[in-house]
């Protein structure tokens, strides 16, 4: 499952900078910066406000990741799952068939069942992947719409970004 998401005509603007002088590549990656944070707390936001916070551990990993001198990624990254982590799995739902790792489960069920022992949870935490194997998730998008609000920002906030650093 792959979680890119492009914005129509960044790209462009991309291969302007490129030709552009590095005081105006340098205020557009600033501009594009804060647009990516804007991207990021509204996505948070609608975490909390989908009810998709138990743990608080999706929520802490929305970060903005500088790629290169005109590029960053803006998004939700699990360090300790490198197959991706589970905000693709909020986001879009998860099919029935393949039963997701119980032991990722654990800390969700002790906290959202407020269990009083690792052994419960645990039995939990198996449980809710059996069933996730057998029925799958339901999607709880927060990325998308907070991209979408806020395409028009990412585009004026780097526009305004390099008309003042032309000046």
């Amino acid at each position: 499952m792959d979680g890119t998401i492009s914005v129509e005509g960044l790209d462009q603007v991309i291969k302007g900078l490129e030709r552009a002088g590095e005081k105006v590549q340098a205020a557009a990656m600033k501009g594009l910066t804060k647009a990516a944070l804007n991207v990021v707390a509204d996505a948070q936001d609608n975490l909390r406000k989908n009810k998709s916070v138990v743990t608080g551990l999706l929520r802490q990993s929305g970060k903005v990741q500088k790629v290169d001198d005109l590029n960053v990624d803006a998004g939700f990254f699990d360090t300790q799952n490198k197959e991706g982590g589970y905000a693709l799995y909020v986001e879009y739902g998860r099919r029935a068939g393949k039963m997701p790792p119980p032991d990722m489960l654990e800390a969700y069920a002790y906290k959202k069942f407020q269990l009083k022992d690792w052994k419960t949870a645990r039995a939990m935490g198996w449980a809710m992947a059996v069933k996730i194997a057998r029925e799958g998730t339901k999607p709880h998008p927060f990325f998308n719409p907070a991209l979408e609000k806020n395409k028009r920002l990412i585009v004026q906030t780097v526009q305004d970004a390099i008309n003042k650093a032309t000046q």
